[in-house]
């Protein structure tokens, strides 16, 4: 460069902009399918969950609060952030099946080692059995244990209720605001 051209300056790169909020017109679509993708993670680790209390006896709501918090952080992730009624359905449908099959877990957990015993069949042969699931069924079924099925709802309810409600109120649109009284500035001038 010599003395007699002018200097060109660079210009300076525009700052990065901010993500858009959730919902805004700016923001991503949602994307359903990779955050019930991902949500669906929870389902092997809320049974395990489940499993591992079931055998000391307890049923817990704990599993459930974990399973759908859980289930609703990870669509959340999946989902670029974005969340709509579809999703708050996907998140309530993944917890129920969750915890669905925790309960039959939980007996199959119960029953396998009589099972076990009486047939000298190995874990494996016994899960794909038909004649071990008619037993799990049949014990789910009986009657005996109406109260712990009773039990087990209610927890299940108590422990997923407060965010499963808060996700189906987040995807409501917001309340149009109350209209205002017209100001002198918008009344005609004679």
């Amino acid at each position: 460069m010599t003395s007699s051209e002018p200097s060109r300056r660079q210009p300076e790169p525009a700052p990065p902009a901010a993500p858009a909020a959730p919902g805004s017109l700016d923001a991503p679509p949602e994307n359903v399918q990779r955050g019930v993708a991902l949500a669906l993670i929870v389902l092997p680790a809320g049974i395990v969950v489940w499993d591992l209390l079931w055998t000391f006896g307890l049923v817990a709501s704990i599993v459930a609060f974990g399973v759908s918090w859980g289930a609703l952080r990870l669509y959340r992730l999946g989902s670029n952030g974005a969340f709509s009624r579809t999703g708050a359905i996907a998140v309530l449908v993944i917890t129920a099946a969750t915890m669905v099959l925790a309960y039959i877990s939980g007996f199959a957990v119960e029953l396998i080692p009589s099972y076990l015993d009486v047939t000298g069949r190995s874990v494996a042969d016994a899960l794909v059995d038909g004649r071990f699931w008619q037993q799990v069924f049949a014990a789910i079924a009986d009657p005996r244990f109406t109260l712990q099925l009773v039990i087990a709802v209610a927890f299940t309810a108590l422990g997923c209720a407060r965010i499963l409600i808060a996700a189906f109120r987040s995807t409501r649109p917001a309340a149009p605001l109350a209209p205002q009284p017209p100001s002198q500035a918008d009344e005609p001038r004679a």
